[in-house]
């Protein structure tokens, strides 16, 4: 469904996991930022989106893993998108990184498995850092 303000198309936002007694997560998405077609956003934790981010076709962003080391359960963290981040094509961004910094830049089909700082470019599976402001 499309929110006020936002330039999007058709995307999908849902929570995939909750734990019993756990607030749902939440999406804060600012008005200027752009989500392309069927980019998926889990909000089992919360999502924040800061203005003029753009996430391009197909990105995955997760915020729940599940617990490795033979246990049964989930962990669930928080994700921050900051302002002017540019998300690329098929990137997943895994519930391990937590803030992708003002301005970075992730490449086409990366997976993101840690925090990205702001004005660096990153790109690969695992993702890593390609160039830096």
């Amino acid at each position: 469904r499309a929110l006020r303000g936002a330039a999007v198309s058709r995307y999908l936002v849902r929570r995939r996991h909750r734990v019993e007694g756990q607030r749902p997560g939440r999406l804060r998405l600012a008005e200027s930022a752009s989500i392309a077609a069927y980019a998926e956003i889990d909000t089992s934790a919360d999502v924040t989106i800061g203005e003029r981010v753009v996430l391009s076709e197909a990105v995955m962003l997760l915020t729940h893993d599940h617990i490795r080391d033979g246990q049964r359960g989930l962990v669930f963290s928080p994700l921050v998108i900051e302002a002017d981040a540019f998300v690329g094509a098929r990137a997943i961004v895994l519930e391990s990184c937590h803030v992708i910094g003002e301005a970075a830049v992730i490449g086409a089909g990366a997976v993101v498995t840690r925090d990205v700082p702001a004005g660096e470019t990153w790109a690969g599976n695992p993702a890593r850092r390609v160039h830096s402001a």
